[in-house]
């Protein structure tokens, strides 16, 4: 799965307590950062069933002993200006265009962009992950408690 992916089932399927994501190394910190809190475990992609087996039994036994609290999804808001890059970042503008559009300097939405990345914990600087990451927030909403 590609962080997209991961991030738009994490919304689709909560976990209570801990989580087992499955999934190329490469995105193991990008996987740390997004989830703050949450008891996780990152396995490779090319793991062994036997590893699978002992990985499910560790994560129920650090389920039982930790029951009481629940993991609360820590949700981006974004701004009105970051949300207005990330749209036009994602329909293809580039930085100039961006800044033209916004009425501002192109050093001042690529600092904003900088920010952004920094926000979310993405730990990287690749503008298609971040668009991609975005995507997936604003298709997959956290259900509202209440």
């Amino acid at each position: 799965m590609d962080i997209q992916e991961i991030y738009a089932l994490f919304f689709r399927h909560p976990p209570e307590h801990y989580a087992i994501f499955i999934t190329s190394e490469r995105h193991f910190e990008a996987i740390n950062r997004l989830f703050p809190g949450l008891l996780k475990l990152c396995l490779s992609e090319r793991l062994t069933v036997e590893e699978l087996r002992q990985a499910l039994k560790v994560m129920g036994l650090f389920s039982a002993q930790n029951q009481s609290v629940a993991y609360l999804p820590d949700t981006f808001n974004f701004t009105h200006a970051e949300q207005q890059i990330m749209r036009l970042s994602l329909r293809g503008h580039s930085l100039d265009d961006i800044a033209r559009i916004r009425g501002v300097s192109p050093s001042t939405v690529s600092v904003q962009r900088t920010r952004l990345m920094k926000r979310m914990r993405m730990g990287t600087n690749s503008l298609q992950e971040l668009c991609s990451l975005y995507a997936a927030m604003r298709t997959q909403r956290p259900p509202l408690s209440g």
